[in-house]
């Protein structure tokens, strides 16, 4: 029986195939020995008037913001024209240029090493190719909106293919994009896997499973489809005729990362097996797939049309990736795929951990965003001293505003509504991104002052959001019960290797500050004792106890002698409250999907 690809499955049903008329650049991929890691680029470039070529390859991929410097596995650049042999230039760490009579065509070789499994780089072994576009395609700035083909010929052993690319004419292995950005925003799976689809809001849902063999189809089938239909209704449209899923299975996982059409999905073999996995899994599903609306086009005005050699600043993605972190659970309860108790658990958890992070004092959210390229990707052992994470600060905001939003009209128009708006407005209508002020000006007109106060104090500035204010709005009480109990707290990761502890990391301010201890250090006693387990020993002490500690550090003894601290972050309850209004009931239903 003839093995019919992935590719045609999900996308036969476009309106049209491509054309065969000529792009003025057409790549063709290929695999001799993928055991090697490299993939062989041939790029043809079509005949124009032009003498002087400029190539260049991205820096970064969309979508996570970190310079990865990709050309740094491009190797054996070789180019020819009129058959003979061009001089190649390079003049920037990811650009090249060349001279070549006008009028002439040209032809390129190079290959690229591809080892890094993530969704956000390229990998290419003998069981499969997971590529992403901006790690290997060159692109000429002149074309960056012309069309471009891509023909791959595959390794011998593998017979399927999946991207959202569409085909030209019936062969799968032939494909184009109308532009380079859209070339690079469809990954592309080669290699032997199973699939399965499944119809919901229209449109048409492709699935390959790369990496495992038995997986529950059905279950997935039908919560997928769920998160699809609930996802669909908070923008009231559907840009795609049909999207693909490529989730790839390894022993570690990996997150996501969104596409225009599609997403690529990492995560464990084991992710099915037990129901917190398999819901982790559905909120990486919804995360993601959110996405193919907010970010990829409800969007910032600095993300897109992309720079692809440099880093793309913008101050909102608390809004592009903590509000859509905010509804990956939202929608789970929604769906009923999360119980009502576990998302006030989650909702309680993420005000514990913006509250409770030191770097809360120092960082905005809104310069976390701006900052990424330099302190997200790139944490050492002092970030959480001088940073916060726009996705949970972000995710706990988009509960601040939709609480706000809600209250403010009594229970008609909450973030669902402000979202869908905006979508219609810059991405349908204007087609283009948002201004900060815009962004402003959206919340501004329902809530008035309460949105530049928010704006001033909690996205811009660093001041503690008062979560217990918003969440009163929907008849939930957060209590704080740490004063309770006070738990023990010195301030100190550690990290276990072999029979030693060394510590990874230190909270300013803590007791472990305070006294002196550094990174590395090596614990010997404590009390005068050898303690196995520093973090179990200290949960059954109290505030305030005295402790000595005996330390290694380059090659001496050294002792420090201090008191124990109180844990510093909150440690909250979220409850109803009794005695809840019709107004609040409503709010709560909206607020959290179950009924009061």
């Amino acid at each position: 029986m003839k093995q019919v690809s992935v590719f045609t499955l999900a996308l036969v049903a476009l309106c049209h195939f491509g054309s065969a008329a000529q792009a003025p650049l057409s790549y063709t991929i290929s695999f001799p020995k993928p055991s090697s890691h490299y993939v062989e680029v041939e790029l043809n470039v079509a005949a124009d008037a032009q003498d002087t070529v400029e190539l260049r390859l991205p820096v970064w991929t969309p979508g996570s913001y970190l310079i990865r410097e990709f050309s740094r596995n491009l190797d054996g650049m070789q180019a020819n024209s009129m058959g003979a042999p061009l001089a190649v230039q390079q003049f920037e760490k990811n650009a090249w240029r060349l001279v070549k009579a006008p009028g002439a065509a040209l032809q390129l070789r190079y290959r690229v090493y591809s080892k890094e499994f993530s969704v956000r780089t390229s990998f290419v072994d003998e069981e499969r190719a997971a590529l992403v576009g901006t790690t290997y395609l060159l692109f000429i700035p002149k074309y960056l909106q012309a069309r471009h083909e891509l023909t791959i010929q595959p390794y011998s052993k593998w017979k399927n293919v999946a991207t959202a690319l569409p085909q030209i004419g019936n062969n799968v292995w032939q494909l184009y994009a109308n532009n380079y950005d859209e070339l690079v925003d469809a990954p592309i799976e080669i290699g032997n896997f199973k699939s399965f689809s499944f119809e919901e809001a229209g449109v048409q849902h492709q699935v390959a499973m790369s990496g495992l063999d038995k997986f529950p189809e059905k279950e997935l089938k039908r919560d997928m489809a769920k998160i699809v239909a609930v996802a669909t209704d908070v923008f009231g449209h559907q840009p795609n005729q049909n999207y693909l899923f490529i989730v790839q299975h390894s022993l570690q996982g990996g997150g996501g990362l969104e596409h225009s059409a599609s997403t690529t999905l990492q995560t464990r073999k084991t992710a099915y097996d037990t129901p917190k996995s398999y819901q982790d899994f559905m909120g990486l599903v919804a995360h993601e797939y959110f996405h193919l609306w907010n970010v990829k086009r409800l969007r910032p005005v600095a993300l897109g049309p992309f720079d692809y050699n440099r880093e793309n600043y913008t101050h909102n993605l608390w809004f592009s990736e903590g509000f859509t972190s905010y509804y990956d659970n939202l929608l789970l309860a929604r769906t009923a795929l999360m119980e009502e108790g576990d998302y006030l658990k989650v909702l309680s958890s993420g005000f514990e951990a913006v509250l409770g992070n030191k770097g809360d004092e120092v960082q905005s959210v809104a310069q976390s965003s701006l900052e990424a390229w330099i302190k997200f990707y790139l944490r050492n052992e002092n970030s959480n001293n001088i940073s916060v994470s726009y996705y949970r600060k972000g995710a706990m905001l988009g509960f601040v505003f939709d609480a706000a939003l809600l209250a403010a009209t009594e229970g008609a128009f909450g973030l669902d509504s402000v979202l869908k708006r905006m979508y219609h407005r810059y991405a349908l209508g204007l087609n283009r991104g948002f201004t900060d002020a815009e962004l402003c000006d959206e919340f501004r007109q329902h809530l008035g002052a309460e949105a530049d106060s928010i704006f001033k104090h909690y996205i811009y500035g660093t001041r503690p959001i008062d979560f217990a204010r918003f969440a009163s709005y929907a008849g939930l009480v957060l209590e704080d019960t740490a004063s309770r109990k006070p738990l023990a707290y010195f301030g100190a990761a550690w990290r276990k290797q072999a029979d030693k502890q060394f510590i990874t990391a230190l909270r300013e301010g803590s007791a472990a500050w305070e006294i002196g201890l550094q990174t590395d250090d090596v614990l010997l006693k404590v009390n005068g004792k050898a303690e196995k387990d520093f973090d179990a020993w200290l949960a059954q002490q109290q505030p305030g106890d005295k402790i000595k500690l005996k330390i290694w550090r380059r090659g001496e003894e050294i002792t420090f002698e201090g008191k124990i601290g109180t844990y510093p972050a909150p440690r909250f309850y979220l409850y109803k409250q009794p005695d809840a209004s019709a107004q609040q009931r409503l709010i709560y239903e909206k607020l959290v999907g179950y009924p009061f």
